[in-house]
């Protein structure tokens, strides 16, 4: 396997044969807790589309013989070429599926009032406003976001 074959590995998918797997999906990106240092939050991004990953903790990036140096500790590229080549037997596309999130807008408008409350009136009193003024051009919605 040559360095062009072994770029054209998914990153994701090498990563699934080492045994580890993204903890969510933004867009085109995966987020893994880091393989290169413990840590509990994920910060190890893999930009899908680009085949290319950060680890946001260590400050490091590239890609995937980049990633097997940091795995592997070493520089030589040959070595480097033969530990990749020797996961691809078992590197096949791997789908993730991540739930999805409610379309629903998570602010829901319940009512329009007029401005009335005394915290709010309080409120732009303390920050120099003239409530008389504010009680004409404003309004006091009333709302819930995400049922709260």
């Amino acid at each position: 396997m040559n360095i062009e074959d072994v770029k054209q590995i998914p990153i994701a998918d090498y990563l699934h044969s080492l045994g580890y797997s993204p903890v969510k999906q933004q867009g085109n990106g995966l987020w893994y807790k880091s393989p290169l240092r413990e840590e509990h939050e994920p910060s190890f991004k893999v930009n899908t589309d680009r085949n290319l990953w950060y680890d946001f903790g260590a400050g490091k990036g590239g890609n995937i013989i980049a990633l097997a140096k940091e795995l592997y500790c070493s520089d030589s590229l040959p070595y480097l070429l033969n530990r990749i080549a020797e996961q691809t037997p078992h590197v096949r596309p791997v789908s993730f599926s991540f739930p999805q999130r409610r379309t629903e807008p998570s602010f829901q408008h319940l009512e329009v009032r007029d401005l009335i409350h005394p915290a709010l009136l309080r409120y732009l009193q303390g920050r120099g406003i003239n409530v008389e003024l504010a009680k004409r051009e404003c309004k006091e919605l009333h709302f819930t976001n995400n049922g709260r």
